[in-house]
C-alpha cells in the first residue's frame, strides 16, 4: 500500500499543503478575533454585521436571495438570520410590490445606527488582524485574491461588494437618498 505523500503528483507538496493549511486557520482565526471584538464593543456578531453591511451598499435593501449570495450562505440560513434581526428591529422583511412571492431585506433606522457605531470597531480589526501584515505592498495581496476570485469566474464586478473596505461616513444617515431605512 501506498503512503500518502508519496509518489509526487504535485497535490501532496508539504509547502503547498502547509499553505493552504495557515490559509484556512489565519482567515478563521481573523474571523472569530473580529467577532470577539464587534461582541464586545457592540454586542454584534459578524454575521450581522455582514448582513448590515451587505443592505447599506445596497442602497438599504436586497431580495432575500440576492443577501444568501451576497453573504456566501444559503437561502433557508439567510431568512433565519434575517429572521433574528429582523426580531432585534435591525432590519425588516417586505414582499415586492411587483412579485409578492419575493421578498426584500430592509434596513431599518436602527440597523443605520448599529452599522455607523460598529464600523470603526470592524475597520480597525481588519487593520489589526490583517491589513498591519501587508507591508509595504498590499497590492500584490489584492492581485493574488483577484487572480484566485477571476480564476473562479467571481472576479472584481462579477459579485457585489464585500464588507472588508466599508467606511460608513459620519454625515450620512439612512433616510439619505440611496440610503437604507427611509424606503
Amino acid at each position: 500500500m501506498t503512503s500518502v505523500g508519496s509518489g509526487g503528483t504535485g497535490w501532496q507538496d508539504d509547502e503547498r499543503l502547509r499553505t493552504w493549511r495557515l490559509f484556512l486557520e489565519a482567515r478563521t482565526r481573523i474571523v472569530r478575533r473580529m467577532d470577539d471584538d464587534l461582541q464586545a464593543n457592540h454586542q454584534l456578531s459578524i454575521e450581522w454585521y455582514d448582513v448590515l453591511v451587505q443592505l447599506f451598499e445596497a442602497g438599504g435593501r436586497r431580495t432575500m436571495g440576492n443577501l444568501a449570495s451576497a453573504l456566501l450562505i444559503s437561502p433557508s440560513n439567510c431568512s433565519r438570520l434575517v429572521d433574528r434581526m429582523a426580531a432585534d428591529g435591525l432590519v425588516r422583511r417586505e414582499a415586492d410590490t411587483a412579485d409578492g412571492r419575493v421578498k426584500h431585506a430592509v434596513l431599518t433606522d436602527e440597523g443605520f445606527a448599529v452599522l455607523k457605531a460598529a464600523s470603526p470597531t470592524h475597520l480597525a480589526s481588519i487593520e489589526r488582524y490583517f491589513t498591519s501584515f501587508l507591508g509595504g505592498d498590499p497590492g500584490s495581496v489584492l492581485d493574488l485574491f483577484s487572480q484566485i476570485l477571476g480564476a473562479l469566474e467571481f472576479g472584481p464586478g462579477a459579485t457585489e461588494s464585500s464588507s472588508s473596505g466599508t467606511t460608513i461616513e459620519p454625515a450620512e444617515g439612512p433616510n439619505d437618498p440611496g440610503r437604507g431605512g427611509g424606503t
